[in-house]
């Protein structure tokens, strides 16, 4: 499995999940910690910088590859006209560019029956008033495009392509002020922020035999908050 943003809370709780089963390379910034392979590589630089050697490596060490995880992502909360060049670049080429060109790049190493997963956002679809984030809602949207595009093309070969949608997930980075985090919760269904388990949980099922028919598709884990965001 090749995975990005393991770093995360959720991409911790994956590693939790998932790394007694499989064989977890994850490409990243940040050493993710134990029961993975870590391969450096900072996604906010072009491709041409890590690309190649990322492929040298997974196939030189893997031949080939059984899944395919895009967690990465980066957010900055400012209005459209506050967000500056470098902030609109760099939420572009974490949570957008990159997925696409490691999808790209990682096609012809997939093997038949493969899964790949992208990991958008519930701001991919609704506008927060909370925290404007006009350039991350943008970038997770193209997300759900790539799922629909790819599961298309790859499906011929079993390769199925799905999404995830988190919503507000306790994952350290959310709202500070009480009056914020109690308005957002009064907005999800079941009353309450999710947990990074909960959401480590729906993509381990997307990886897993259970999801043998399921491409195309995105699943919301939101608690009910795309009802009324």
């Amino acid at each position: 499995m090749v995975a990005t943003g393991l770093s995360s809370a959720i991409g911790q709780a994956l590693v939790a999940r998932l790394g007694q089963h499989w064989t977890i390379v994850a490409l990243g910034r940040t050493f993710p910690g134990d029961g993975v392979h870590w391969l450096p590589v900072d996604l906010r630089k072009p491709p041409a910088a890590w690309l190649s050697a990322v492929r040298e490596r997974l196939v030189a060490d893997y031949g080939h590859v059984e899944a395919f995880i895009h967690l990465a992502g980066v957010v900055y909360s400012d209005r459209t006209e506050s967000t500056t060049l470098d902030e609109w670049e760099s939420t572009m080429a974490v949570n957008l560019a990159s997925g696409f060109h490691l999808g790209a790049m990682l096609s012809p190493l997939l093997s038949p029956g493969a899964s790949v997963v992208l990991v958008g956002s519930v701001d991919a679809r609704h506008a927060s008033q909370d925290g404007p984030a006009a350039a991350y809602g943008a970038a997770k949207a193209g997300l759900f495009g790539l799922v629909r595009h790819w599961a298309a093309e790859w499906g011929e070969r079993g390769i199925r392509v799905n999404g995830v949608a988190p919503g507000a997930i306790l994952t350290g980075n959310g709202p500070a002020d009480d009056k914020v985090r109690e308005r957002l919760q009064s907005r999800i269904s079941l009353g309450r922020l999710g947990y990074p388990e909960e959401v480590a949980a729906v993509i381990a099922f997307l990886l897993s035999p259970d999801a043998s028919y399921v491409t195309g598709s995105w699943l919301s884990v939101d608690g009910g908050l795309n009802i009324r965001y």
